[in-house]
């Protein structure tokens, strides 16, 4: 029986690995995203945990919203980290296409990318094992697979035009808020590698405003603590299964970073209308329109005030 356990591993290769690697991260850490970030630093033998607290309050779909899954953002973060914006191809920065493969691959096996679908109404958030475990995978194929066709040549394009505008009036939505406070690209060229995908909500697709995600980053990065005990995990789980309030912040290191992400998108939600970007600035990057009503109308401009709003909120809560 032993020898066909070593067997069954040795078939599965290097996957088997990752996700018995993620699931004892998991049981220790308790949340997705730092939970994927800390596996793949680990597979990768890499020590940077500067972002495991970059993605403290990533948790819950950036900040306990409910959109992007956190096993979707933290390999991003670490595609950007690989990849920067200094690569271009055919009109775009590589990290566009690998993030892009690594979405559509994501979206393939769990029909979503939002955090609230994949974890449904249950207490106990069974459905998001299998995300967590499987992102690595993900990352890898990513970040070495086929990429080159993963963006459609009609919607790259238009991708494409957007950039351009963005570039030449040096503004990158995340970046931006990095910068109101304080960070150098030059001296802090990791950290801004790490942001590349979050342009324009998530690689131009529309969702999360990339400058509302910068700030939860950021509240993780200076403040964030990092949870590392699975007797608290295992209670974690105890009170999420009989309803109590998993989110209280002497139960998880990571839920100080959440509950402060979840109150800066009350926030903002309440000077901007949405967290959401293709809400609020009314234009859908894959469409010609949309790109066209973004430059032309200026919205350039009104993303530059929510990135500095938003930077001066994260400075008033760390204070």
């Amino acid at each position: 029986m032993e020898k066909q356990n070593q067997s069954r591993k040795s078939e599965l290769g290097p996957n088997w690995a990752y996700r018995g690697r993620g699931l004892s991260n998991l049981l220790r850490m308790g949340h997705c995203a730092p939970t994927v970030m800390q596996t793949i630093l680990d597979v990768s033998s890499t020590e940077k945990e500067w972002l495991v607290r970059l993605s403290a309050g990533m948790p819950g779909g950036i900040g306990n919203t409910g959109f992007e899954c956190g096993a979707v953002t933290s390999p991003l973060v670490l595609l950007g980290i690989h990849c920067g914006l200094r690569e271009v191809d055919r009109g775009l920065p590589v990290i566009f296409d690998k993030g892009h493969a690594l979405c559509k691959h994501f979206f393939s096996r769990h029909n979503t990318l939002q955090c609230r679908e994949i974890r449904g109404k249950d207490r106990f958030p069974r459905h998001c094992i299998g995300p967590v475990l499987r992102s690595p995978e993900l990352f890898l194929d990513a970040l070495d697979g086929n990429w080159r066709n993963a963006i459609p040549a009609v919607r790259r394009a238009d991708y494409s035009k957007l950039y351009s505008h963005l570039v030449e009036n040096d503004f990158h939505c995340a970046q931006a808020v990095f910068i109101h406070l304080g960070y150098n690209p030059t001296e802090h060229r990791e950290l801004f590698d790490a942001t590349s995908a979050f342009m324009g909500g998530t690689l131009f697709m529309g969702k999360t405003c990339s400058a509302f995600t910068a700030g939860v980053m950021a509240i993780g990065l200076r403040d964030g603590e990092i949870e590392n005990s699975r007797l608290r995990v295992i209670r974690l789980l105890a009170i999420m299964t009989a309803g109590g309030d998993a989110f209280d912040e002497r139960i998880n290191k990571f839920n100080r970073s959440m509950n402060r992400g979840y109150r800066l998108s009350k926030w903002f939600v309440k000077e901007f209308g949405s967290t959401q970007c293709q809400a609020i600035t009314q234009c859908d990057f894959s469409d010609s329109t949309g790109v066209s009503n973004y430059i032309e109308g200026n919205c350039i401009t009104r993303c530059r005030v929510i990135a500095g709003n938003v930077a001066e909120r994260v400075q008033m809560m760390l204070a």
